[in-house]
């Protein structure tokens, strides 16, 4: 090799060059100007370019008239054509760390060079930011971690979908009959519109992944003393967490462990009564506690006696509280304790305050009532319920959820045990063609 200065004019482009380098010129122009011509154009004996043809361009458009090339001589026609091609191609093969790479244009100004370094501007992401504390909140938690949260926008939808796409399906194994009467069929066809509604209410699959991000350890177990449908098993499972599940319903349970097994995934599902839970759950041994109850008799599930849906008022929410006072014993120290409700009407119209009573249940139970978030629903149901609800008696629809956390132990140690939450391996992988 020989480092020769020549004109320009001496150093000839490769004919038969197939690289179209055109857009590539200004930039390379630009790095010339900002950082200085390091990086010096390889020719052969004859100062035919063998790398370095957008180089020779740029040098062009600043008006240099000469520049130092490296000559190697000795290569075959056939080691030169491969040398050109693979020179380009084998730098298409590399990709980039983005962490490492987001540190690196940490404080660098470019100026007027614009480049596309690969981050996705249409989803939030640690790396569109070169630095952590300029992130913001939604980035950095998913969504921001403020008392409410909104399951209708575009970005929470998109996420949901992806969920869904899994093969989650959480109102299959529960009747077709719930929320009072023929359930949503037969709400649909007495307001004489057409819909497509079916089935019964459905666990949000987004929220699931915000609490077991937000108020879990990584990897942790979670006790879910009214299992359900098979959101929560699943989302738990998929995420690496470790779930235990209790449901009264045979059907469910199948249908649970069907979902779950088709996806990939294994939690544990145990078909039984939670008051029975000391037989499947040692004491203090969950890290959450997390879990959505029968919303007293708006949705009665089955007619199974031991079924707190079937329960009067009174009965209901004396096995409710012994059921979350088992469960709270489940729940190790220094942990969370989430349950989702929202408040429900007697025969009056009257709301009976259910909200209230859960915050009691676990309050008794020693935990902190520690944050309330407002998971405002989609509309769904409500555009039918509206006119006819509020005229007959000026009841409004009711379009949020309660999502109250519990606190056990000493809340000065929720810094030392919960670590920051860690973006990229937490609530914004990536969402494309509707897969997570």
């Amino acid at each position: 090799m020989k480092i020769l200065t020549l004109p320009l004019g001496e150093i000839k482009p490769y004919e038969k060059n197939p690289r179209i380098n055109d857009a590539a010129v200004q930039a390379v122009a630009e790095s010339f100007s900002q950082c200085g011509y390091n990086s010096p154009i390889i020719v052969d004996e004859a100062h035919v370019i063998l790398a370095g043809h957008t180089r020779l361009k740029a040098m062009y458009s600043l008006g240099w008239t000469e520049a130092k090339v490296v000559q190697i001589d000795g290569l075959t026609d056939e080691q030169k054509r491969k040398y050109r091609l693979l020179d380009n191609k084998t730098a298409e093969i590399a990709d980039w760390d983005m962490e490492l790479l987001a540190d690196e244009l940490e404080g660098l100004d470019f100026g007027d060079l614009v480049l596309d370094w690969g981050f996705d501007e249409e989803k939030p992401s640690r790396y569109n930011a070169a630095n952590q504390n300029d992130l913001s909140l939604a980035e950095r938690y998913g969504m921001p971690p403020f008392s409410v949260l909104d399951c209708r926008s575009g970005a929470w939808q998109e996420r949901k979908k992806a969920w869904i796409n899994l093969g989650i399906n959480s109102g299959e194994g529960r009747a077709h009959g719930l929320l009072g009467g023929g359930g949503l069929d037969d709400l649909a066809k007495n307001s004489q519109k057409n819909t497509n509604l079916t089935g019964t209410s459905v666990f949000d699959p987004v929220l699931t992944e915000l609490m077991y991000y937000w108020f879990n350890k990584p990897g942790g177990s979670i006790y879910d003393c009214f299992a359900g449908g098979s959101v929560r098993g699943v989302v738990a499972a998929y995420l690496g967490y470790n779930y235990t599940g209790i449901d009264l319903s045979q059907e469910q349970i199948a249908e649970d462990v069907r979902q779950a097994e088709a996806i990939g995934v294994s939690p544990r599902y145990i078909c039984d009564d939670s008051l029975n839970a000391d037989k499947y759950v040692a004491d203090e041994s969950a890290d959450m506690i997390f879990s959505c109850p029968p919303y007293a008799d708006l949705e009665v599930y089955s007619d199974n006696p031991r079924d707190i849906s079937t329960m009067k008022y009174p009965d209901f929410l004396r096995v409710y509280r012994e059921i979350i006072s088992i469960a709270c014993r489940k729940l190790k120290k220094d942990r969370f304790a989430v349950f989702v409700v929202g408040d429900v009407r007697d025969k009056r119209g009257v709301y009976r305050n259910f909200v209230k009573d859960t915050q009691d249940a676990f309050t008794d139970c020693g935990l902190a009532y520690y944050n309330e978030i407002i998971l405002v629903t989609q509309i769904a149901t409500g555009a039918l319920r509206a006119a006819r609800q509020f005229n007959s008696g000026r009841k409004v629809v009711k379009t949020h959820q309660n999502v109250l956390v519990f606190y056990k132990g000493d809340l000065k140690k929720i810094r030392d045990n919960f670590p920051p939450v860690d973006v990229d391996e937490t609530l914004v992988k990536e969402i494309g063609d509707g897969e997570l």
